[in-house]
């Protein structure tokens, strides 16, 4: 099990966010007019190096999803509550990917784990891990939800499903189309991790980025690309 935490042990923190916002509007707000335009995240974006079409969002859509409220103006608040909220999308990812990388140790085919086999697993991770117990215990206490098939077992695509749509209350409307919703999570979930890599590849070129943090949206994007 340790290759599970030395693998996926960083994370992206509400406090970083919230910094990463604070230092992040000073510097587009270079006129003090208490608000970032669409044109001042343009023009600062512009500037990048990295722009491959494959990796990269435009800054009108980096700009739509920090305007929250699309009133065409992202105020300090406005830009720091959707910085953590995109943190927190990416430190969902990070769970599921610890929950598959320790489902894939442990199981030796594609059929799953028993609970009581998944019980063993999380006492064997114990206080190690707490993201990933958690995953794991909610697996556990919801054993039949998790098992689709009815096979006495939980595969890693059934616990990744089961997770991913227990964390997703607001999206519930429709759960008969699972490949469809995945698909566009597994969009979102690309398009979170490349604006916060773009953001904080911009706080770099003004020299204030914080480098662990930075290398894990990096190596979200390229997990999921």
């Amino acid at each position: 099990m340790s290759s599970v935490s030395s693998v996926y042990s960083s994370s992206l923190s509400s406090t970083y966010a919230s910094k990463m916002a604070e230092d992040l509007f000073s510097k587009l707000d270079s006129k003090g007019k208490g608000y970032i335009e669409e044109s001042d995240l343009t023009s600062a974006l512009s500037g990048l190096s990295s722009s491959s079409s494959s990796s990269t969002t435009s800054a009108s859509e980096i700009f739509d999803q920090l305007d929250s409220d699309s009133d065409g103006k992202i105020t300090k608040d406005e830009l720091s509550s959707s910085l953590e909220k995109l943190a927190e999308s990416l430190d969902n990812q990070f769970n599921q990917m610890r929950m598959q990388d320790a489902m894939s140790q442990t199981s030796e085919s594609d059929a799953g784990l028993t609970k009581d086999e998944l019980t063993s697993q999380q006492s064997e991770i114990g206080s190690s891990d707490s993201a990933l117990s958690s995953l794991i215990s909610n697996v556990i206490q919801n054993f039949d939800a998790a098992d689709t098939n009815k096979d006495g077992k939980v595969s890693l695509e059934e616990a990744l499903a089961y997770s991913q749509s227990s964390q997703s209350t607001a999206s519930t409307s429709s759960s008969t189309d699972t490949t469809t919703s995945a698909t566009a999570s597994t969009s979102t979930e690309k398009t979170d991790a490349q604006v916060f890599r773009q953001l904080m590849e911009l706080l770099r070129a003004y020299g204030t980025e914080d480098g662990s943090n930075q290398s894990v949206a990096a190596s979200l994007v390229s997990i999921s690309a």
